[in-house]
């Protein structure tokens, strides 16, 4: 009685000694014949060579010769490669795909290493360096304007860890075509650990430290954001504006309160470059919600709330303008309002400041809710036209329940708004308290993790880099609906507010 193994090694057998398959197909089929004969990589793949397909691929390679397009273009390019001696494993052409009316040509190799251990290592090795600094390269990240914290380089993002040592920086090191693609590559099969490491350094290290790698969704990469020397300018102009005003009040009001934006004025120029991003992008209505700290600067130089009436508000009153405007009874720090803007580009968006109370948090519903109603009665069922943003502090984003009761509503149904632009203004400190004296996370946005949405931090400083987080946390939520946060690492420059004693308020300036 046979084995299903001798039959088949039989079976082989007799079609070579009948001649029915030219040498080159026999040499491919004489792979399987040896039953404990080891086989390479490359030869395993090509699993129709298994002997039990014999008969099929004898009668495919009989009309084969008789005429090439009787059969399938992979199969005729099998047998083509095949009668040329190309090896075992290289022969093979994949067939068509989805979105094409062709197979794709089995090319040789651009690269033929001698796939010792030693090259396969080093290659593994560097994909496990670009892994870890993908994940961890944002714990490196210059984000403290004050230089407060003393950073530590994580043991997995030394070259060390894996085996890499100096003289290893500039060997050349096999990353195929494929292997690593984007910002890292130079478009050759061979790279260098050294210049591996300045592009990782570059992205993950630098004025701003981005967290992906928790989120479940594919993304497809993109080219970094530039700047050009106009916006630049337009930059400066609307950081001037913020820087300006601030001064303003503390010179014409200095003993009252505002709650200023002293230390985080970039602020500015990143929310409008983000309108300015959603606006090209379909948006036509933006919703607000925010604390009262940079209220004034913002209802000034972004929404456009009129200077006489914030200035009139310095004095106790309120001024009247069509009706827009009119007594609540609050301090002006927690008032809001509602206007319609042209953006640089001539587009119409109206914005709309929620009030809030001193409940920072408090607002973050109302905002939701009045966007999601915006998007009901405009029947905007793609959820394009009407975005919401909020900013937060660094204490009560970290702090308050209500952060993490709303971002849980973002992906239901009922209560979806298309995804909410986060901004935090990160003073790094609440009323009095250090933050690692305040939260068990490393970062005050680690709730954003709930909901696998990016988070990007950023230096405060950096304005050009406010800027391009903003513009891509815009962006993001136009393709994707889904939240975004960005983080802009900063300080507080007088205090909790202008009249509080910054001993007591501001410890971590002193």
């Amino acid at each position: 009685m046979f084995t299903l193994k001798q039959v088949v090694k039989q079976s082989i057998q007799t079609s070579m000694k009948n001649g029915v398959m030219s040498s080159a197909v026999k040499r491919s089929f004489s792979t399987v014949g040896g039953i404990n004969q080891p086989k390479s990589r490359k030869e395993l793949s090509e699993s129709f060579l298994d002997g039990t397909s014999s008969t099929y691929v004898e009668d495919m390679f009989a009309n084969w010769v008789k005429d090439p397009k009787s059969v399938h273009p992979s199969w005729a390019s099998f047998f083509e490669s095949s009668e040329r001696g190309v090896p075992a494993g290289e022969a093979f052409m994949s067939p068509p795909t989805l979105g094409t009316s062709t197979a794709t040509k089995a090319t040789p190799s651009t690269y033929a290493p001698t796939g010792s251990p030693k090259q396969v290592s080093d290659s593994m090795r560097l994909l496990l360096l670009v892994r870890a600094y993908q994940v961890r390269g944002h714990a490196l990240a210059n984000l403290d304007p004050l230089g407060l914290e003393v950073k530590e380089e994580p043991a997995e993002l030394n070259p060390a860890k894996y085996g890499f040592t100096e003289a290893d920086m500039d060997k050349p090191i096999f990353v195929g075509e494929d292997l690593i693609s984007g910002f890292l590559t130079n478009k050759q099969p061979e790279t260098t650990l050294r210049q591996v490491l300045k592009r990782l350094k570059e992205t993950y290290c630098g004025d701003i430290g981005i967290e992906y790698m928790h989120i479940q969704i594919i993304l497809k990469a993109s080219q970094p954001v530039e700047i050009p020397d106009k916006e630049k300018i337009k930059i400066l102009e609307r950081l001037s504006w913020a820087d300006q005003f601030e001064g303003f009040l503390g010179l014409k009001y200095r003993a009252t309160r505002r709650f200023g934006l002293d230390g985080c004025e970039s602020l500015i120029p990143g929310m409008k470059a983000m309108i300015d991003t959603a606006t090209e992008d379909g948006v036509e209505s933006i919703v607000l919600g925010m604390p009262h700290r940079g209220r004034l600067n913002v209802l000034a130089n972004v929404v456009r709330k009129p200077l006489p009436a914030i200035f009139n508000e310095f004095n106790g009153g309120v001024i009247s303008i069509e009706g827009e405007y009119s007594a609540t009874g609050d301090v002006k720090y927690h008032l809001g309002t509602s206007y319609d803007r042209v953006t640089s580009s001539g587009k119409k968006v109206h914005l709309s400041l929620v009030a809030n109370p001193s409940h920072l948090e408090a607002v973050n519903p109302l905002v939701e809710g009045k966007v999601r109603a915006k998007q009901h009665y405009s029947n905007d069922t793609e959820q394009k036209k009407s975005m919401a943003v909020q900013l937060h502090g660094d204490a009560s984003v970290a702090g308050q329940g209500v952060v993490y009761e709303t971002l849980h509503l973002s992906n239901l149904d009922n209560y979806s708004t298309g995804g909410t632009v986060h901004i935090v203004v990160n003073n790094q400190i609440g009323f009095t308290t250090n933050p690692k004296y305040s939260r068990s996370s490393k970062y005050c946005t680690d709730v954003a993790k709930t909901i696998d949405v990016p988070v990007f931090h950023v230096n405060g400083d950096n304005v050009e880099a406010v800027v391009k987080v903003c513009k891509i946390a815009a962006e993001w939520r136009q393709r994707f609906k889904k939240d975004v946060f960005v983080d802009i690492v900063c300080y507080r420059k007088h205090g909790h507010n202008e009249t509080d004693q910054p001993k007591f308020t501001q410890p971590i300036n002193e």
